[in-house]
């Protein structure tokens, strides 16, 4: 059941969360904020092993470690469901009880939210609403991203734009 201090029950959103960075702590703030529960997709190893760079992303037992240490720091930890996911639906596709499914606003990103509602009309289950979060961006005006703080691009303590 619904709380009326939340406008959703269940949210998800799912991502790599590699060097953990102010733009997936402030979608993981928004997801708290709107959620009474809050699952959380994290891309398993398996999932990343075609990607070329997959060496220098962190293992799944830290970017998980990581994620938990903020979620207790900032978040309801208590509300909180991290599980591993393997394939771009993550189990949006299948997930019976999901309100809203909240992504950032990468087009690639936003196209898969409706690929994935389209699979749950497919499966007989009802569409979530798909909550857009822009993405935080670097003083430089381009989107904060682990890849450009792996590249060294961007540091923790830049001036960031939300």
């Amino acid at each position: 059941m619904q709380d009326d201090h939340w406008m959703y029950n269940k949210v998800v959103f799912a991502g790599t969360f590699d060097r953990l960075h102010e733009g997936h702590k402030h979608i993981m703030r928004t997801a708290f904020r709107i959620g009474h529960e809050v699952a959380i997709g994290l891309t398993s190893d398996k999932m990343l092993s075609s990607k070329s760079n997959k060496e220098s992303i962190q293992s799944y037992e830290e970017r998980y470690g990581e994620l938990e240490k903020f979620l207790k720091e900032e978040c309801d930890v208590n509300r909180a469901l991290i599980f591993p996911i393997n394939t771009v639906e993550g189990g949006g596709d299948t997930m019976e009880s999901l309100d809203a499914l909240i992504v950032s606003d990468e087009i690639g990103v936003v196209q898969n939210a409706f690929d994935i509602n389209q699979l749950r009309i497919n499966n007989g289950l009802r569409r979530f609403h798909i909550v857009i979060i822009p993405m935080v961006r670097s003083s430089d005006g381009r989107p904060l991203s682990s890849s450009r703080i792996r590249a060294g691009e961007v540091f923790d303590n830049q001036k960031l734009i939300y």
